[in-house]
């Protein structure tokens, strides 16, 4: 017997209601149909009547948990064109900010995964440590994140007293995590419901050109941080974490073990706090030209390119790594039970906005 059911799954960084049609045989989904809902627009439509402000305040906007790392793209892309030099201080600042939000995307999805394994418990500690994390990061841009970040550093400092208090969050925020990953990673209601569970295949990873998470646990070696290092992550490295099940154990496990690396990184960063400036000099007028850059952002690597003529920007660019689209969302989800349909879903992080934010000229 064939029948269809309509899946309106969750996530983090889902801004728009989602709708996947199932085609069922007894338990089994055989046929998906997935087609995004997403924003209508580009951010930098006006572009040329946006201040430098206004401009990274809509990048950072841009997405619900990865507007760091659009902004920072962005800088970076305004900084090759116009040739500025990043302060040291600036550099290791940047790195703890995109770390803490990646700590805080990672375990927000972690969060909602075992929520999709009916585990509320775990979920809501997992919650509890992303919300930290977040905190901290709130902590160091203060409450305008668009002020925070600027084309040649950051705009605000981190005092003695702020580096302390966020270095015992990260502390203190480490410690429960190692706790709750050892005791949570190797359960055995865990593997039985996430191994061999919404398989994405290596093959498929390469076709689709997956970058990140999604790309790191089908085995895939990719990472901006250490394949092309920028800001400070040449003397601040990050361990690459890799698994090879593309399954949604291995989702879980790489979101898991990078959100243990970010803090720790991140904690390491405000430790390590050269002394020096945090701001590099702007010119008043921008050079005419093209300048591009690309950071690994949550859910991998975001590229930036921009364009300036009359001495100020007059476009910019945005491509995000590949997201959760209707072949991917097939190729995952074919052959599963529809009990793990929603499971496999929230387990690839799913982004509307990114995947709606594809923009050039």
């Amino acid at each position: 017997m064939a029948y269809t059911l309509a899946l309106r799954p969750s996530a983090p960084a889902l801004a728009h209601p989602q709708r996947v049609i199932l085609r069922v045989e007894g338990e089994q989904i055989v046929d998906v149909e997935y087609r995004p809902e997403t924003g209508d627009g580009s951010p930098f439509a006006r572009v040329g009547r946006m201040g430098f402000e206004q401009i990274v305040a809509a990048a950072t906007a841009a997405c619900p948990t990865c507007g760091m790392a659009h902004a920072l793209a962005l800088c970076q892309a305004v900084e090759a064109l116009a040739a500025i030099a990043i302060p040291a201080r600036a550099k290791v600042l940047r790195v703890a900010a995109a770390e803490l939000e990646r700590a805080t995307s990672h375990l927000a999805t972690v969060a909602t995964i075992f929520e999709a394994l009916a585990l509320p418990e775990v979920a809501a500690a997992f919650a509890a440590e992303g919300r930290a994390a977040a905190g901290a990061l709130l902590s160091l841009r203060g409450k305008a994140p668009g002020g925070w970040l600027v084309p040649g550093g950051v705009a605000q400092d981190l005092a003695d007293e702020g580096r302390g208090a966020i270095a015992r969050v990260m502390a203190e925020s480490l410690e429960r995590l190692f706790t709750l990953a050892d005791k949570t990673i190797a359960q055995r209601l865990l593997l039985a419901r996430t191994v061999e569970v919404g398989v994405i295949t290596l093959s498929a990873a390469e076709q689709f050109g997956l970058g990140g998470p999604l790309a790191r646990a089908v085995g895939l070696k990719a990472d901006l941080r250490l394949d092309a290092p920028y800001a400070a992550y040449d003397d601040l490295q990050t361990a690459l974490v890799t698994q090879e099940g593309g399954d949604v154990y291995a989702r879980i496990t790489v979101l898991i073990f990078e959100a243990l690396e970010s803090l720790k990184l991140a904690g390491r960063a405000v430790h390590d706090l050269p002394v020096g400036p945090i701001r590099g000099a702007l010119p008043q007028a921008l050079p005419a030209g093209i300048g591009e850059a690309a950071v690994e952002a949550p859910r991998g690597p975001v590229h930036y390119k921009v364009a300036a003529e009359g001495g100020r920007l007059s476009a910019v660019s945005c491509k995000p790594a590949p997201q959760l689209d209707r072949l991917l969302t097939r190729a995952a989800l074919v052959n599963a039970t529809v009990d793990d349909s929603a499971l496999i879903f929230v387990s690839t992080d799913p982004c509307d906005t990114c995947l709606g934010m594809t923009y050039d000229f």
